[in-house]
């Protein structure tokens, strides 16, 4: 019978690899869960933009078209954020999203924004609280959820002349909402959203996890 010498010296033995607990490392970023659109509604909604009135704005890019769900945070765990959107998405449905009204907002009578109002369905309303409900947000909502797509921001000083525009034009368009995402905001003087996590909606033909 051989034998083997079991005497590990300091200097031989291997390296064990310790997993670090705690905050995860690196720089948080300002995230926030949001919908984006489909090509055909997004690309109606630039044509649109063509036709806005002569005031300072700055119009939002096409592939950043898209409505917001839940307040912006910042977030350093990003893998933990997205298992959250995922495990708080595993029963809802695709549903359709209606779009209503071009309008200045969010205060018509002070606006600071130009955007298209959408109907705030039963099942938009369920799946934004469900992600309230999800990412703890739920306090700090503090005004009505008005379902938009913002597609410019105003700019400058126009003085009172957006009253001279009316905006209240009927938006007849209508996608399917098949996917949430987890976003993140452009970095100071970056521009773009960066899609961090996309979670596919059950469609009716599928059973739900």
């Amino acid at each position: 019978m051989r034998y083997h010498n079991a005497k590990i010296t300091k200097r031989h033995r291997p390296r064990v690899h310790r997993r670090v607990w705690g905050a995860p490392k690196g720089p948080a970023r300002r995230v926030f869960i949001g919908i984006r659109l489909d090509n055909d509604v997004a690309e109606t909604l630039t044509e649109l933009q063509e036709g806005l009135p002569p005031i300072p704005m700055r119009r939002v890019p096409k592939a950043d078209l898209h409505l917001t769900l839940t307040p912006p945070w910042m977030e350093k765990d990003v893998a933990q954020a997205a298992k959250r959107l995922r495990d708080a998405l595993e029963r809802p449905f695709e549903f359709e999203l209606k779009f209503r009204r071009l309008r200045f907002g969010p205060d018509p009578a002070d606006p600071f924004l130009i955007w298209v109002t959408c109907e705030a369905s039963k099942e938009l309303i369920e799946l934004k609280n469900r992600l309230l409900k999800a990412f703890a947000k739920k306090e700090k909502e503090r005004v009505p959820f008005t379902p938009h797509v913002t597609i410019a921001r105003l700019r400058g000083s126009f003085s009172d002349s957006f009253r001279e525009h009316h905006l209240r034009k009927v938006i007849p368009l209508t996608m399917t909402v098949s996917a949430v995402e987890l976003m993140a905001s452009p970095h100071q003087g970056g521009a773009g959203y960066e899609t961090l996590k996309r979670v596919r909606l059950h469609r009716e033909d599928e059973t739900p996890h």
